[in-house]
């Protein structure tokens, strides 16, 4: 088993461009195959380090195909890199010692009602009929952000200006779970919901908008987090929290490094380390 997450951990740390390997790429379709994954885990580059007591403690079952759903985060926005969806897929391959296919359904700019939207479609439904783990990471376009300064919207008045567009994510979360249950009868399929370090920007970007800007928003995140996390129980699926690992246990932490150069999205860094948390919240099933 130690040998098994030494594996994990190096793939996470590598990118995707190593010479002499091979990824079949069609559009956003990566089929991973063995060869590649053990080349890729066999890079000296350096690897990202596993939290301590947050390592795998087993090895979960087969995934022979990856599903990545959402908005522009698993999407790749604003990071020439590669995604946590890629990623996952490079160390599962490594981990199992099988091909593993990759299909990045995720869309800039994609709301919780524009995945409802999406899973009516004839070919994404046919692409999560045959997966066995989909990711989702979705909610933070559903909301505002030219009004979070406004005084509506803090935490003193429990963000008012915000309450609609709560209780329609929790709806609208809710149907998209219950519609994935009845895609994915396969035995052993997994569905796992990520939640947000924040929905808008953070570190110094934030941080140069103001002390409302950093507040507010810091409170919209955990609200949204808490109903994903609730729709996700409620479904019987696992959530993956983001807002600790990038930011810590108080929420205080700094995860400027972890971010794109726009301060919103994700950078290398932060697409390795939700990859990471994916891959661990995986074993605990």
């Amino acid at each position: 088993m130690r040998a098994a997450l030494l594996l994990v951990i190096m793939v996470l740390g590598l990118t995707l461009d190593l010479p002499g390997t091979a990824v079949m790429e069609t559009g956003m379709v990566a089929h991973v195959t063995v060869a590649h994954a053990r080349a890729f885990a066999a890079s000296p580059s350096a690897p990202l380090a596993v939290s301590p007591g947050r390592a795998p403690s087993h090895a979960p079952a087969t995934v022979r195909t990856v599903v990545g759903l959402g908005d522009s985060v698993p999407a790749g926005s604003a990071c020439d890199c590669s995604t946590y969806v890629s990623l996952i897929g490079e160390a599962l391959a490594a981990r199992q010692g099988t091909d593993v296919v990759t299909e990045n359904l995720a869309a800039s700019g994609l709301t919780t009602q524009g995945l409802l939207d999406q899973l009516e479609d004839d070919s994404a439904r046919k692409t999560l009929v045959s997966a066995n783990l989909t990711i989702i990471t979705i909610g933070a376009n559903d909301f505002d952000s030219s009004t979070i300064k406004d005084d509506d919207c803090g935490p003193s008045i429990s963000m008012a200006c915000y309450k609609d567009d709560l209780v329609r994510l929790r709806a609208n979360m809710d149907a998209i779970l219950a519609k994935l249950r009845v895609l994915q009868t396969r035995r052993g399929s997994r569905i796992l919901v990520t939640g947000y370090w924040n929905v808008f920007m953070d570190g110094a970007m934030a941080r140069a908008e103001g002390d409302r800007y950093v507040t507010n928003s810091d409170s919209l995140t955990r609200a949204v987090n808490d109903t994903l996390a609730a729709s996700a129980e409620a479904a019987g699926v696992r959530y993956v929290d983001l807002y600790t690992p990038f930011k810590g246990e108080s929420g205080a932490g700094d995860d400027t490094a972890l971010l794109a150069d726009d301060g919103d999205h994700p950078g290398a860094t932060g697409h390795r380390l939700i990859a990471r948390e994916v891959l661990s919240a995986l074993s605990q099933d």
